[in-house]
């Protein structure tokens, strides 16, 4: 501890209906040791905002340790909103933003805060995510919060050339993201965990409150560009993101306030003319035919339907090197998580099976190199 008790980092979680896995989240934290910026060993604060969950999740809270704190909301504020009760609550000189879903490894965030101390022209800095204990899977980056690439996607609903180079370009970049070594510069975060400085908040405000949920940490992360901040990725901090638990209670609903979020970003970042091409590429898009589900059946291999992770291999046309798997909800597997494997045979872990929702499921083989595509498969989880 600091001699004034000054707080060195607070790191914010929001709660909605998850609290098993924000107990394990917050036990992450606690195992954290990190250097202050004048060297000293740094002194953190955690605290927990509750967005109303039901009263079972919320006495589960009470599982939370004595020091961390907890603000219960009598309604669900949203995402946004809950994170700037934790700003303003908060007493660190840098501040941490991160998913209830989420849990942070070993060195994570000192590794962060290192870059932050070391880089001042550098406003935020995001982690390595990886989609379970055994860093077997990693998640997509973030994607660009651009008109351009949001149309492209939409567009290439309905125009098979468009939906191709989108995917291709997204692969190519995904691949130097997963394969990144030493900190680099990106267009966005994740929003499942940023740290940033008490001054870049002060400067560009916290998250906008009219995002309920998803696309507040696109239109924070867009605001600190331009206040003149660059945004890193540090891949030697490396978390744990079990993904989307809290939204997989009712998807529906999640996917709702995913595309009003995205059209409120393009509304705000991109005015009057950006908002009605969005609009027309959206119904354009929606009134096609969606032909990548059409994909010729000899170009996927079916593998039915299964209740345990199914094995993937291949053995024709393999490259020396090493290759990539990755798993999506379709197709063009456009987002997708991702493994680097050095043999022709991938079987996904089961704790990641476990939390997959129920659905069809697309996987490929590719090779990073060329983003050539060696196999494609596609599933129905049981």
């Amino acid at each position: 501890m600091s001699p004034s008790g000054q707080v060195d980092l607070s790191v914010i979680i929001v709660n909605y209906n998850v609290a098993p896995l924000v107990l394990k989240a917050v036990a992450s934290l606690e195992r954290q040791r990190f250097t202050a910026q004048d060297g000293r060993a740094g002194r953190l604060e955690i605290l927990v905002i509750d967005n109303a969950s039901p009263p079972e999740d919320v006495a589960r809270l009470e599982g939370l340790p004595s020091g961390v704190v907890l603000v219960r909301n009598e309604r669900n504020v949203g995402f946004a909103a809950a994170n700037n009760q934790g700003i303003e609550r908060a007493s660190g000189r840098y501040l941490g933003f991160l998913n209830p879903d989420a849990k942070a490894l070993d060195g994570a965030l000192d590794a962060m805060l290192q870059h932050l101390y070391r880089h001042p022209e550098v406003g935020a800095v995001g982690p390595k995510i990886w989609a379970d204990d055994e860093r077997t899977l990693l998640l997509p980056p973030a994607d660009p919060p651009t008109l351009s690439f949001l149309l492209s996607g939409l567009v290439g609903g309905a125009i098979q050339i468009v939906a191709e180079r989108h995917s291709v370009a997204w692969h190519r970049r995904a691949i130097t993201y997963w394969r990144s070594r030493a900190p680099f510069s990106v267009m966005i975060l994740s929003g499942a965990c940023i740290l940033t400085s008490r001054d870049v908040v002060n400067r560009v405000g916290g998250f906008d409150p009219g995002y309920f949920l998803y696309y507040e940490d696109a239109d924070w992360c867009w605001r600190v560009r331009r206040a003149g901040c660059r945004l890193a990725v540090v891949p030697d901090a490396q978390i744990v993101h079990y993904y989307n638990q809290s939204a997989k209670l009712d998807p529906r609903e999640a996917q709702g306030h995913a595309q009003r979020s995205q059209a409120r970003f393009v509304q705000a970042h991109y005015g009057l003319p950006g908002i009605l091409i969005y609009r027309a590429a959206r119904a354009a898009s929606s009134r096609a035919a969606r032909w990548r589900w059409a994909t010729a059946p000899h170009q996927i291999i079916d593998l039915g339907r299964w209740t345990e992770p199914p094995r993937l291999s291949i053995t024709a046309g393999v490259p020396l090197h090493e290759l990539v798997v990755e798993i999506g909800y379709d197709c063009l597997l456009l987002p997708s998580a991702a493994a680097f494997v050095s043999d022709t045979e991938f079987q996904l872990s089961l704790p990641v099976w476990e939390r997959m929702q129920p659905g069809r499921y697309y996987a490929r083989m590719i090779d990073p190199e060329t983003v050539r595509p060696l196999a494609l498969w596609s599933w129905e989880k049981g």
